[in-house]
């Protein structure tokens, strides 16, 4: 084993973010999946830990 990455099959022709993000590919649509998990992630702790108003 050579410990490096190798490209999904059928990526050969893209390139950049398409070649990341693919949904030809299982490795694409789960790098997508990934992506979707770790935004909405951010965003409730980004929820959790806002300072909160003061009501007045």
């Amino acid at each position: 084993m050579s410990g490096g990455h190798a490209d999904p099959p059928g990526s050969e022709k893209l390139t950049g973010l398409s070649r990341i993000f693919n949904s030809q590919t299982g490795y694409g649509r789960a790098n997508v999946a990934k992506a979707t998990y770790a935004a909405v992630g951010l965003i409730i702790v980004y929820q959790m830990l806002k300072p909160k108003k003061d009501k007045k």
